[in-house]
C-alpha cells in the first residue's frame, strides 16, 4: 500500500472570525476524509494538523521529507486558504501531489480549490486536481491510480538493471540507453556477461540441488523427461542456473534483470527458462519471496515495463509474452517460452495452486537442451503494456484483455512448450498489430489501465491506451 503524505490547509491567522465559522464543518469532513482513504493508502499526517502559514508550511514539509517511504502528497483544501501557500508546498514537497477539495458548502472549499489551481499554474507547477466527493468510488479510484504510479515513480529510482547477456536475436527493441535510463527514470544498468551464470553454476551444493529437485517434483503437475533434449543432467543445470542467478543479485545488488539466453545458453550449457520463471514468482524451493523481474531475451525495456506493472500493482508478478498470432478479429494468442511467472497459471497466493498446472517440457529448440515451464494462462482480467521509444522518446501502449480458458491440449497447435494465452481483446487485431512496435506485449493480473496512465504522465510519456470506453 502506498505511503501518502497528508497536508490540511485552512483559513490563514488573520481571518480567525472565519477560521472558527468554519473548523466545525472542516472537522467532520475530515473524518470522511480519513474514514474513506483507509485501505486506499497509507496515510502520515505531519504536525501542525492543519497548515494556516508559512510556518505551518515548513513544519509540515520538514516532516514529510523525513519520511522516506512518501511516494506522493494529497493537499486538502478544508477551507478557504491562502493560495500561495499551497503553490509553496509543492515547490518545497518536491513530489508528485494531489490537489483535493470537498463538496460541503458550508467549508467554501471550492474556492480554495480553484484559487489554490490557479496559484500552482501560474508558478509553473503541477498537480493532479480531484475534485468531487471523496466518499464517490470513481474519486476514490483516481487517488489511488495516482498515489500507486508515484509511489512506482519513486521506487523506480535509484534500481539497478542487470543486462545478463546483451541483445538477443537482433531485437532492438530490448536493447535501452543507460544515459536515457538515468536521466528518465533515475535506474542504472549493470553488463554482465552469461559466463558468470555458466562459472557460478559450478558452487551449487548437492544439497541445494537437491532440495530444488525435491520440491520441483512434488510441485510442478509433470516433469517429462526426453531423451537428449531434456533429462536429469539438464535439470541440475537449470537448477544450479538459478541459484548462480539468484547469488548474482545480491552481489551486483540488481533489483530486476533480464537474461540473453539465446543462443549462448541455449546452446552451450542450458535454457535458463526455469531460471526466469522462479525469478519472476512469489516462491521458491526455499519458501516465500517478492518476485523478481526477470525478462527473456534480455528485453530491457521489456523488464522495464514488467517493472512498473510490478511497483503499481503492489509486488504482483508480471509476464513477458510474444504475440504468436491472431484467432479472429478479437482473439489473440500470446506464447513465449520463458518469461511466465507460474502464479498465472491459477492467481493463486498458494504455490501448489498454480505449480500443479506448470509442465516441464522437452524445449522446443537450442541444442545445449532444457525444459520450458508449459501452462495455460488462467482465465481472468489482464492489463498489456509495452514501453517503446520513437525518435529516443519513449512511449507506452496499454491495453486489456480477458484470457480465456483453454484446455492445454487444445494450444498444442501453436505450441506445445510455451506458456500460452488465447486473450479476448477490447481492440480489434488489426489496431493492435498497426501500433505495437514489438513483438513482445508485457501482462498483468487485474486492470491497471488508469494506474499506468498515471504513471505515464508524471514521467512525460506519451501514451495510447487501447480499449472500448
Amino acid at each position: 500500500m502506498s505511503m501518502v503524505g497528508l497536508l490540511v490547509f485552512t483559513e490563514s491567522h488573520d481571518r480567525e472570525d472565519a477560521f472558527r465559522n468554519r473548523i466545525k464543518f472542516l472537522q467532520e469532513e475530515l473524518i470522511v476524509l480519513h474514514n474513506e482513504l483507509q485501505g486506499l493508502v497509507e496515510v502520515f499526517t505531519p504536525n501542525p494538523g492543519l497548515i494556516r502559514d508559512k510556518r505551518d508550511l515548513r513544519q509540515a514539509v520538514c516532516e514529510i521529507q523525513k519520511q522516506v517511504d512518501i511516494g506522493c502528497c494529497i493537499l486538502y483544501i478544508g477551507t478557504f486558504v491562502n493560495a500561495s501557500d499551497v503553490a509553496m508546498a509543492v515547490r518545497l514537497i518536491n513530489l508528485p501531489c494531489i490537489l483535493l477539495g470537498n463538496k460541503n458548502t458550508n467549508t467554501v472549499s471550492c474556492v480554495g480549490f480553484l484559487a489554490a489551481a490557479g496559484a500552482i499554474t501560474q508558478a509553473g507547477l503541477s498537480v493532479k486536481r480531484i475534485d468531487g466527493d471523496i466518499r464517490d468510488q470513481a474519486i476514490q479510484k483516481q487517488i489511488s491510480s495516482f498515489c500507486a504510479a508515484a509511489n512506482a515513480k519513486k521506487l523506480l529510482s535509484g534500481e539497478t538493471f542487470g543486462m545478463i547477456g546483451g541483445r538477443a536475436l537482433g531485437i532492438s527493441t530490448g536493447t535501452a540507453d543507460s544515459a536515457q535510463w538515468m536521466k528518465e527514470f533515475g535506474i542504472d544498468i549493470t553488463h554482465i556477461d552469461q559466463l558468470e551464470i555458466v562459472t557460478r553454476a559450478k558452487n551449487a551444493t548437492q544439497d541445494k540441488i537437491k532440495q530444488f529437485r525435491n520440491w520441483i517434483f512434488q510441485r510442478y503437475g509433470q516433469v517429462n523427461f526426453q531423451a537428449n533434449r531434456f533429462e536429469e543432467e539438464h535439470l541440475e543445470k537449470m537448477i544450479r542456473s538459478y541459484l548462480a542467478v539468484k547469488s548474482m543479485i545480491k552481489d551486483y545488488g540488481l533489483d530486476f534483470a533480464g537474461i540473453k539466453c539465446q543462443p549462448e545458453m541455449s546452446n552451450g550449457f542450458v535454457l535458463q527458462c526455469l531460471t526466469v520463471q522462479l525469478l519472476n514468482d512469489r516462491y521458491d524451493a526455499e519458501g516465500p519471496k517478492k518476485p523478481f523481474v526477470c525478462s527473456c531475451e534480455a528485453d530491457a525495456d521489456g523488464a522495464l515495463t514488467m517493472e512498473i506493472m510490478k511497483h503499481i500493482s503492489g509486488n504482483k508478478p508480471t509476464s513477458l509474452q510474444d504475440v504468436f498470432c491472431f484467432e479472429e478479429k478479437r482473439i489473440m494468442v500470446l506464447a513465449n517460452c520463458g518469461a511466465g511467472a507460474s502464479y498465472f497459471a491459477g492467481y493463486s497466493s498458494n504455490e501448489e495452486e498454480n505449480l500443479k498446472q506448470v509442465f516441464l517440457q522437452p524445449h522446443g529448440f537450442g541444442t545445449a537442451g532444457g525444459a520450458s515451464c508449459q501452462f495455460n494462462y488462467a482465465p481472468g482480467i489482464n492489463t498489456l503494456a509495452r514501453l517503446t521509444r520513437k525518435n529516443m522518446k519513449y512511449r507506452m501502449l496499454i491495453t486489456r484483455g480477458l484470457v480465456q480458458k483453454r484446455c492445454r491440449k487444445d494450444l498444442e497447435k501453436y505450441s506445445w512448450y510455451r506458456p500460452t494465452s488465447v486473450m479476448e481483446m477490447e481492440i480489434d487485431n488489426e489496431t493492435l498489430s498497426h501500433k505495437l512496435e514489438s513483438n513482445h506485449l508485457l501482462t498483468l493480473e487485474g486492470d491497471y489501465v488508469k494506474e499506468l496512465e498515471e504513471f505515464c504522465i508524471l514521467n512525460s510519456i506519451e501514451f495510447d491506451t487501447l480499449i472500448d470506453n
